[in-house]
């Protein structure tokens, strides 16, 4: 990851500028197109044609893509050749995720529909889930759900990775740092560094990890 502090907890809705009548983007990754974007209101891109699927999940305001609206917590899968244009109803802040057609599938998720991520796990009494939704060799996103008091024993991964909470709250331990983290707030856990999460009350999140 790029552009983000790593093994710490932020808010990717505080990472840009919020400038009247613009349209800014931040790109956060080296390798994989995953970009954090801010749109005034009434603001828009236009209409453009993409050769891979783009994954869209809104962290603040409310927006048009594709003529669907989004509210904060909403995802929508664009398909590939299938022009579309955003439009800002409200000041928005999203994430936009570039999946290559040729090198995997979406998994587990509709196309071109709305959907609240969250809902696409559910919790299961005294236990961890995990629902994959697009992996390669070198990417991978996953939705997890925790119940109330269960979590991860410590570990590593052999790439950054990006939390974003759902849902609830959870304890997450950084090296010898703990954080406390939950809805608008994020944290990215850093290469070969042991990480763990903990849920404190009933917790989902995405994740999304990039192998170098």
């Amino acid at each position: 990851m790029r552009n983000l502090a790593i093994g710490k907890k932020i808010s990717l809705t505080k990472q840009l500028p919020h400038v009247k009548h613009q349209t800014i983007s931040k790109r956060l990754s080296s390798k994989f197109d995953i970009s954090l974007f801010y749109m005034d209101e009434k603001t828009d891109i236009s209409t453009e044609l993409y050769f891979e699927y783009k994954f869209y999940l809104i962290l603040e305001g409310e927006v048009l893509i594709a003529k669907k609206r989004l509210k904060v917590g909403d995802s929508l899968v664009c398909l590939p050749m299938e022009p579309f244009c955003i439009e800002a109803i409200k000041e928005t802040i999203f994430l936009e995720i570039t999946i290559n057609l040729t090198e995997e599938k979406m998994k587990n998720l509709e196309k071109g529909r709305v959907i609240e991520l969250k809902n696409m796990i559910d919790y299961v009494d005294g236990a961890i889930s995990n629902l994959d939704i697009a992996s390669t060799k070198n990417m991978k996103m996953m939705l997890m759900s925790f119940d109330a008091n269960e979590g991860l024993k410590p570990h590593s991964a052999p790439g950054d990775a990006l939390v974003v909470p759902l849902e609830g709250r959870a304890k997450v331990m950084v090296g010898d740092e703990e954080f406390e983290i939950g809805e608008q707030e994020q944290i990215v856990f850093p290469k070969n560094i042991k990480h763990n999460v903990t849920a404190i009350t009933k917790f989902k999140m995405m994740l999304v990890l990039v192998i170098d």
